[in-house]
């Protein structure tokens, strides 16, 4: 049995957690032509310092004409299997002259619709990135018919590395746009993993413009900066590596308009940005962003879906050296207090499965403030900070809990908190 209520509690501290990045191959699109000649040696570097298996798929598409009066038809010009052929060689015949060789190199070549075999292949082979040559009016971009960048981005989940043809090694002045959400973090991680080991790294945040005529706003505008404040010294402490140097910079504007103008003037190698998040703040990175950093960058553009996050998660979760800690009712206190003090302010869903009810969802995206446990009623009560109500909470009680066990990743981060009572469970999923 479970009850919740909800009670007023001070606004708590939003804390960012990192997401083990997944294996996976990196795989490198190309058309065998110039445009995608630069894409090949990053591609190499990123998979050879990841220790990862480097795929180069190319892709044909079917010389085809309509018949006329029936809608949708077409017809095939040439044979698929001479075409599949010669489009091998090519691929051979490029590796060769920019990488030496093709050498611990898969070699793909499919028939079919570029973009979405692209990202089919990449869901297929479980693609940690998917690197492409960024061509305006010719090579891939004229291929895939225009946005080919866009469609592989709406049609799949990997995150996507668009190349311009002057990048040929790792980029050491990086444009990290962040809305301080584990989305914008995740591409943070996914961005330095593809960064030079010495790079100069800007996490740029583009914040609203307040007014600040009257002293309210003026108390507003503090208070904002301040959370930007703690969410880049977050950012900071888990990003940082090696020789890597982190600047932190607050604009205002609109926000394409900032992150390609700051991008310009600082002569950067790459920008990299999350397609959507949700942060303490407000949500920045829209798809709208997305595409046109992906259309009006002067340099390399990477972004990383939302999803490419929870797939990585999910990855984790399931991964053989994950770790699994169980309490029963002697040490459930002592448990749930060591899981909130490192867990607390984490965002979180809450699912309740019950043997005659079914599955039930509590809520998604409730702030984690903690969990505890009275030995004399025998009663969990799981405290999650309202997303919808500044300072409220919901307190979710639960009464006959038996037995409880936390899952964490290979890295040692909690995943899942599983209550096990009468008639059923309660799932906190962490994200």
């Amino acid at each position: 049995m479970s009850t919740t209520t909800t009670l007023a509690t001070p606004a708590g501290v939003f804390v960012l957690e990192p997401t083990v990045l997944p294996d996976g191959p990196v795989l490198v699109a190309t058309d065998t032509g110039t445009e995608s000649d630069g894409a090949l040696p990053l591609a190499a570097s990123i998979a050879s310092r990841a220790n990862a298996i480097l795929v180069a798929l190319s892709v044909v598409e079917p010389a085809a004409v309509p018949i006329y009066g029936v809608d949708g038809m077409v017809v095939s010009m040439a044979p698929p299997e001479e075409a599949l052929d010669t489009r091998l060689a090519a691929v051979r015949e490029q590796l060769t002259r920019v990488l030496h060789g093709v050498h611990g190199t898969q070699v793909l070549v499919k028939l079919g619709e570029p973009a979405r075999t692209v990202a089919e292949t990449a869901a297929s082979v479980q693609a940690r990135l998917v690197i492409v040559g960024r061509g305006r009016h010719h090579g891939l971009d004229r291929m895939l018919g225009g946005e080919p960048v866009l469609r592989m981005l709406q049609l799949g989940d990997a995150p996507i590395l668009a190349v311009a043809p002057t990048l040929t090694s790792p980029p050491r002045r990086v444009v990290i746009a962040t809305d301080f959400s584990p989305f914008s973090l995740y591409a943070a991680q996914v961005a330095l993993s593809v960064a030079a080991p010495d790079a100069h790294v800007w996490l740029l945040h583009v914040a609203p413009a307040f007014d600040t005529s009257v002293p309210y706003l003026q108390e507003r505008a503090a208070q904002y900066r301040e959370q930007a404040d703690a969410g880049f010294r977050q950012m900071r402490d888990i990003l940082a590596q090696g020789r890597v140097q982190f600047e932190s910079v607050v604009l205002t504007g609109t926000a394409t308009d900032a992150l390609l103008a700051f991008a310009e003037e600082q002569r950067a190698d790459l920008i990299a940005s999350a397609t959507h998040g949700y942060g303490f703040i407000r949500r920045m990175i829209l798809g709208s962003v997305a595409a046109s950093l992906i259309r009006h960058a002067s340099c390399s553009v990477l972004v990383v879906p939302g999803s490419a996050r929870t797939i990585a998660t999910t990855r984790a979760r399931s991964a053989p050296d994950s770790r699994i800690r169980a309490a029963d009712t002697t040490g459930m206190d002592a448990e749930l207090a060591a899981f909130t003090s490192v867990n607390a302010g984490r965002r979180c869903s809450v699912e309740v499965d019950d043997a005659e009810l079914g599955a039930q969802m509590l809520g998604h995206e409730l702030v984690l403030v903690g969990g505890t446990f009275d030995r004399h009623s025998g009663i969990v009560s799981l405290m999650f900070g309202a997303s919808a109500a500044r300072g409220l909470h919901m307190t979710h009680n639960i009464a006959g809990v038996t037995h409880m066990d936390v899952q964490s990743n290979a890295g040692g981060v909690d995943q899942v908190l599983r209550l096990q009572h009468s008639g059923g469970q309660t799932l906190v999923t962490l994200t």
